[in-house]
């Protein structure tokens, strides 16, 4: 099982504490494609589908036949509004439509294993006892991320004691706090480093183990 230091918000260690092997030390060869896989189910669920065009139906116009059916020279035609002529209707134009869809629930944590253990492995993921802020103050927490932990950008998975601290470092650009419950692909494959509480790394152990 790997072993990881737990470190206060200044970066002094207290303790020491075991990771599961199946969570944190999955092999991580050849799991870029399921990675790119479930982080492409989640951006498609975001997307509006609100885009629409009008059809032969909706358009205005074209209801009478511009000329007759026979004798002028010209090919027929019941309509100014057809796809093939100027100002026609768009063939095929877009529709409003879901364009979200799922992956198996095996496949997502799986997905999730591979790239927490590559930032363990990496060096990139941290565990933090908690962060126990008496005050909002956002120079407080820029001085902790960027002056005592050297970081410049990172995602941090708390849990509910942390609403200061989540106060505190939202107005960051570099860094973004999610409570445990929210952890998710695509936000942790943004930040090359990831901070957890204790209470959220066995919120996860908890999860992904099942």
């Amino acid at each position: 099982m790997p072993i990881v230091e737990v470190f206060d918000k200044n970066k002094v260690k207290i303790e020491e504490i075991e990771l599961k092997d199946a969570i944190f030390s999955v092999p991580t060869e050849n799991r870029k494609t399921l990675v790119s896989e479930v982080i492409r189910m989640q951006t498609a669920s975001w997307r509006q589908g609100t885009h629409s065009t009008r059809t032969y139906a909706t358009i205005s116009g074209g209801c009478s036949k511009p000329w007759r059916q026979k004798g002028t020279g010209r090919a027929r035609r019941g309509t100014t509004r057809a796809s093939t002529l100027r100002g026609g209707a768009p063939a095929f134009g877009p529709q409003p439509r879901d364009y979200s869809y799922t992956v198996p629930k095996k496949k997502r944590k799986a997905a999730m294993r591979a790239l927490l253990s590559d930032r363990l492995g990496s060096g990139h993921l941290f565990v933090i006892k908690e962060f126990n802020f008496e005050n909002i103050k956002t120079k407080d927490a820029v001085s902790i991320l960027k002056g005592k932990w050297s970081l410049d950008e990172a995602i941090i998975v708390g849990g509910d004691s942390e609403e200061k601290f989540l106060l505190s470092v939202r107005n960051i650009p570099e860094f973004l706090f999610i409570h445990k419950t929210q952890i998710n692909l695509y936000d942790i494959m943004a930040y090359k480093n990831v901070i957890f509480t204790e209470e959220a790394v066995k919120y996860v152990d908890e999860v992904l183990g099942k």
